[in-house]
């Protein structure tokens, strides 16, 4: 099975318009809310990139981020929020965040840093 990216939002519009980018570039893409039970939702899946809002409904990026982990050890994450995470949550990120990405960002932007993951750098 192809690898794929998860983007994780719980704004539609933003959800649906980093799917579309991503997929418009080639890439395999899930997405998330994150209401659902987000196991049953990538469930034996290769997940190789996910792309995590930091301010999801009931959980953090960084929550998302670790059941992701253990799930897929080898999914690289990008944390994403038009806020910058203050100097305490960020020493939680070493083992956790490959990058983090600031909104609003070009579709640029987005297709360097998910290249750049992608390709291991």
């Amino acid at each position: 099975m192809e690898a794929r990216i998860l983007v994780v939002d719980d704004d539609p519009g933003t959800r649906e318009a980093i799917t579309h980018i991503l997929t418009r570039a080639g890439f395999r893409v899930i997405s998330w809310d994150g209401h659902a039970d987000l196991e049953a939702v990538t469930a034996g899946l290769p997940l190789r990139l996910a792309l995590v809002d930091y301010h999801l409904p009931g959980l953090t990026g960084l929550e998302v981020a670790r059941r992701l982990k253990e799930q897929a050890p080898g999914c690289r994450i990008v944390l994403m929020s038009s806020e910058v995470p203050n100097p305490a949550e960020r020493r939680e990120w070493p083992d956790l965040v490959d990058m983090f990405l600031s909104k609003p960002f070009s579709k640029g932007s987005l297709l360097q840093v998910v290249q750049s993951l992608w390709s291991g750098e």
